[in-house]
């Protein structure tokens, strides 16, 4: 996610659930929103986008 520090700063969230279990919808708020619960996960500052687990090494 974006972060109010500026464009080259990105706030990363883990979620419990596959990426394909979110769905992300862009506007003027961009929402994040759990498609098993119709739960919102995230509203606010986009662009947003759901990446699978970084593995590192």
């Amino acid at each position: 996610m974006p972060s109010w520090l500026g464009s080259q700063v990105h706030e990363d969230r883990e979620l419990p659930l596959a990426p394909g279990d979110y769905k992300v919808t862009p506007g003027d708020r961009w929402t994040v929103t759990c498609l098993k619960t119709n739960g919102t996960i995230y509203s606010g500052i986009g662009p947003v986008e759901i990446l699978r687990e970084r593995i590192t090494a």
